[in-house]
């Protein structure tokens, strides 16, 4: 299998702030830990500023070129280093923090808090379909592909691209965007995702995922959020940062110039980001949602959604947090819950890999939804399927042919 070797760069150690979203949000994190080498670069000349964008339109960009198949060729990069576990708990860690919540050119190690849930925020569910029936079989994302990618036996680790990240950048100066170090090889195109971090959250603090994430091909841009669930201002930031980076495709000079799949974008995102993915799901580029520990979200969304979070991850009612979200979806779900996990589970390193077993988890949702990757969808699919079972539990789809 290829493997992918990230350039390394130092790591600026740089404090953070859980800006209280509302009054009744409670914090439960674990300590973000980063991962990995990455070359990190600051745009020198876009201001930054705390307003936000104002929301385009129209994401803007032509069609793109046909489907093309990254060539296996490529030369094989050596085995990327694994990262140091680090020690993890259930004890919540508060926030120390300082500086612009809105900057994210600086990495932390510092232990990151993570925002709550509003307390009592989801309404009775019925529960959705629970596995066991043999019956549910995933269908293939045939309408849904672009480009494709080298098979890999191990969704936990390193694709084949090399990394690196520019802070600072996007339509207001405000955003990080983490990607393959080199673009378009063999006529590769590679599918923008919008993220979403915690409240307060610095997308640097989550770059151990990210940077696994960008690996397997992705462009990823993402800036710190503010507000709580459901904040509109949270959905018009992840949404001016996808249509900011669909535009770089059609933007002569542009380093993305040609080089995205503008068709097949992704919106993704980490407890209000997650929330906030849910709810721009209906933009017309976005092909897949992925809420990680996400909140009570509605959206017209236009693919397939995977739900994550864990079994200390719940509402006052007993309920997960995602329970609401997948009781109200209209569109294919996925629902699994990570035994043990609480709220602050992705941000730590587990096994090795930073956000654990939900990482695997989301690289092959991503690789198969995206590129086609048919042997990635033994993680969901099946009864005996991956996230059917220890540490996953209650298993759930609907909308599934």
């Amino acid at each position: 299998m290829t493997k992918s070797v990230r350039l390394r760069s130092s790591l600026l150690l740089a404090t953070w702030a859980l800006l209280p979203a509302c009054g009744s949000e409670r914090n439960s994190g674990e300590n973000g830990v980063q991962n990995g080498p990455s070359t990190v670069t600051t745009a020198p000349s876009s201001p930054a500023t705390s307003n936000p964008p104002a929301l385009p339109t129209s994401p803007g960009a032509p069609n793109t070129p046909a489907p093309t198949t990254l060539a296996p060729t490529t030369p094989a990069p050596t085995t990327p280093t694994p990262p140091t576990p680090a020690a993890t708990s259930d004890t919540n860690s508060d926030a120390v923090t300082s500086g612009d919540p809105g900057m994210g050119s600086q990495t932390s190690t510092s232990p990151a808090t993570s925002d709550g849930a509003e307390s009592g925020a989801s309404d009775e569910t019925t529960p959705g379909e629970t596995l066991g029936s043999g019956d549910v079989t995933a269908p293939a994302p045939s309408d849904t592909t672009g480009s494709m990618l080298p098979p890999t036996d191990d969704y936990s680790d390193f694709g084949p691209f090399e990394t690196t990240s520019l802070a600072n950048t996007g339509p207001d100066g405000t955003y990080t965007i983490v990607r393959p170090q080199m673009l378009g090889a063999d006529g590769f195109l590679h599918a923008p995702i919008t993220f979403g971090p915690g409240t307060g959250m610095q997308v640097s603090q989550m770059m151990g995922l990210l940077e696994r994430i960008a690996s397997h091909g992705f462009v990823i841009i993402g800036r710190a959020l503010e507000g709580g669930p459901r904040d509109p201002v949270t959905r018009m930031r992840m949404i001016a940062g996808l249509d900011w980076i669909i535009e770089q495709n059609a933007t002569a000079g542009s380093d993305f110039e040609g080089k995205l799949d503008v068709e097949h974008a992704v919106a993704m995102g980490y407890s209000v980001g997650g929330t906030g993915a849910v709810e721009i799901g209906g933009h017309e580029a976005i092909a897949t949602v992925v809420s990680i520990h996400g909140h009570q979200a509605q959206g017209e969304l236009r693919g397939p959604l995977l739900l994550m979070g864990g079994t200390e991850d719940v509402m006052s009612n007993g309920d997960s947090w995602l329970a609401p979200t997948f009781a109200g979806s209209q569109t294919q779900t996925s629902f699994s819950l990570v035994v043990g996990a609480d709220h602050g589970y992705i941000q730590g390193t587990h096994g090795g890999v930073p956000g654990g077993v939900e990482t695997p988890a989301m690289i092959a949702w991503l690789r198969y939804w995206i590129y086609g990757d048919e042997a990635a969808k033994r993680y969901f699919e099946g009864d005996d399927c991956v996230m059917c079972k220890d540490p996953w539990s209650n298993p759930q789809r609907k909308n599934w042919p």
